[in-house]
């Protein structure tokens, strides 16, 4: 293609290629004079209509604009980039925020283009470039002395730094996000939440679970946040305390979380919020009925094509058989999980660990020890501290049932010091 096509050359381009009239495209979107007008460039589409008209050309967003000249006004321009953003077309939204960043001529904060640029960086992975963004922004911060924008930018360098596994930076991030919104004077209840519940995953991550149910459980107070968001708080709370054996709370959190699942309209949503609460309420059913919905649920991702989050299940299907001493059945469907899991996936340490009691029970301590052995790594690679503590806690007991007491002993001692030695490397005290 030669040289950058106009947005209304594109729609008319991928119209005609589908073999759709302008009333056809139009209908249900906007009036077929204002298709029209878009294809002669008189016209710019709002975010909602442009989205529309790319789901019935039946192309992605971001190929309906790629390599499109959007030669809109700089605050046209920005209202439609912080609409991909709110959208979480992050990818679409990156080339408008890059060319307000390039031009000059616009009085668009700077700074505001800077943090909404390192957001979609995060979002879409790019941790490095999103960091170098950051660091940026707070050079800019501690000159200016802009107490909210520093505490956007400390809290996006600890959601950097948690994505990175990098616990005690992520927690001394988070923390002075939290210490610099407490200068504002007009204090945001919403962004103070996000920073509650920034600590309490944190905490969740390692593993301090009655540090992070009381985070959550702040941020909910202050949060005015959607169904959605609400319902995955509370999925998070209830398998909190069902990790800490306090049923009534799990189980009261998961039905406040049934209620919203039941007007959750994104069918992948609904799949892995169902998933979540029948594992939650396996304690209290029948637990051949909890694994015949699950089974229903891994069957919808498989005729989905998903089958990472079938594998998922399966995996959860293995752990109920287990904990009833169908052992059978447990590596039956321990086993269907490693087929549909990559070896890095980190619910392939929970598959590990239920192979490690199968084989353990069956005596082949060869395999069992061999499967504890790569859920440890599994867990280490993916910094899940408190699995990696349950799995470390059940290596040591069977070292000490082979009566190898003191390796058990030195085993259990050095993760604790390696645990503590990682965080003192940051120079930070938990």
């Amino acid at each position: 293609m030669m040289g950058m096509m106009s947005l209304g050359q594109r729609v008319r381009e991928l119209r005609l290629k589908k073999g759709t009239t302008q009333i056809e495209l139009a209908s249900g979107i906007c009036t077929p004079s204002l298709i029209s007008q878009i294809e002669s460039d008189r016209a710019r589409p709002s975010y909602k209509t442009l989205v529309a008209i790319a789901n019935r050309l039946e192309v992605p967003l971001e190929q309906l604009l790629k390599e499109v000249n959007l030669d809109l006004e700089y605050s046209s321009k920005y209202k439609l980039a912080m609409s991909m953003v709110r959208a979480k077309e992050f990818q679409t939204a990156m080339p408008l925020l890059h060319d307000l960043l390039e031009h000059t001529q616009h009085r668009i904060p700077q700074e505001n283009l800077q943090i909404e640029f390192a957001r979609c960086h995060i979002a879409l992975g790019n941790l490095l470039e999103a960091e170098k963004v950051l660091n940026q922004l707070y050079q800019i911060c501690n000159t200016g002395r802009n107490n909210h924008l520093l505490a956007e930018v400390m809290l996006a360098l600890g959601q950097v730094a948690l994505l990175k596994n990098e616990y005690p930076i992520s927690l001394f991030h988070t923390s002075r996000a939290w210490d610099e919104v407490q200068r504002v004077e007009d204090l945001d209840a919403d962004f103070q939440a996000k920073i509650l519940m920034q600590f309490a995953t944190l905490h969740e991550r390692m593993g301090k679970g009655s540090e992070a149910v009381e985070y959550y459980e702040q941020a909910l107070l202050l949060n005015r946040c959607n169904g959605e968001e609400r319902g995955k708080t509370y999925i998070r709370l209830a398998e909190l305390y069902d990790r800490q054996k306090k049923y009534e709370q799990a189980e009261e959190y998961a039905m406040k979380a049934k209620v919203l699942l039941e007007e959750q309209a994104n069918r992948q949503q609904c799949h892995a919020m169902q998933h979540r609460l029948v594992m939650l309420q396996r304690a209290s059913s029948d637990w051949k009925m909890s694994v015949q919905k699950l089974l229903s649920i891994a069957d919808q991702y498989e005729r989905d094509g998903d089958k990472s989050k079938a594998g998922d299940i399966m995996a959860d299907i293995a752990m109920i058989c287990l904990e009833h001493n169908e052992l059978d059945e447990a590596w039956a469907y321990a086993e269907k999980a490693r087929m549909a899991l990559s070896d890095t996936d980190p619910i392939i340490g929970k598959v590990h660990r239920v192979l490690s009691f199968v084989y353990f029970h069956h005596n082949d301590e060869l395999k069992g020890e061999k499967h504890l052995t790569n859920a440890i790594k599994i867990f280490e690679q993916h910094g899940k501290m408190a699995e990696l503590d349950e799995v470390n806690r059940q290596m040591c007991q069977y070292l000490d049932r082979k009566g190898e007491h003191q390796k058990a002993y030195e085993r259990m001692v050095r993760f604790q010091q390696n645990l503590i030695e990682q965080l003192d490397q940051r120079g930070i005290v938990l």
